[in-house]
């Protein structure tokens, strides 16, 4: 029985992988040029008081245990198991990538883009994650850890939400008040 190619694909396929980044890098680049022209109700900087600056200091420490350390850990349990190895190296690389691309876009664009870049990468990462979920082996030890993971990207994926992209999002009153 054939299996059509759409039924073949799963998240951390290479082409779905790359269209992934290429989509993203293009809408990064529209995000910074239209911030950077005031044609998008963002701003350029990113506005965090300093309990926010504090709050995000132990955060970025929290995402690197539960967000990069964790799922190597993992990958390590499992490295007999192919499988595996291509689930987290994937998860791994869309972890790299972003973090290269925030860099990168930050500093040659608009340093608020690492709240959008931050929260589509977010979303990709949890259908990584479910997809993972459906297609691996697990342990008890290693279903504790990826739900260690998955949690920690909805949590991520939530103060992003609540603090980040309201801090970057200016009202769209602002926006049209400016144009006349």
């Amino acid at each position: 029985m054939k299996i059509g190619i759409f039924e073949q694909m799963t998240v951390n396929n290479g082409l779905i992988l790359t269209l992934f980044i290429l989509i993203i890098s293009l809408l990064a680049l529209a995000y910074g040029f239209g911030v950077k022209a005031r044609r998008l109700p963002f701003t350029a900087e990113i506005e965090y008081n300093q309990q926010q600056w504090q709050f995000l200091r132990w955060w970025v420490k929290l995402a690197l245990v539960a967000g990069v350390l964790l799922p190597m850990c993992l990958l390590a349990l499992a490295w007999k198991q192919p499988s595996s190895w291509v689930f987290w190296g994937s998860y791994l690389l869309i972890v790299a990538v972003q973090l290269i691309s925030e860099r990168v876009f930050s500093r040659f664009l608009v340093r608020s883009i690492v709240v959008p870049i931050g929260f589509l990468y977010t979303g990709f990462r949890l259908w990584q994650l479910l997809d993972g979920f459906t297609q691996l082996p697990f342990s008890y030890l290693t279903l504790v850890g990826f739900g260690v993971v998955v949690l920690f990207w909805v949590a991520n994926l939530i103060m992003l939400m609540v603090m980040a992209i309201p801090t970057v999002f200016k009202a769209s009153e602002s926006i049209s008040q400016s144009r006349f």
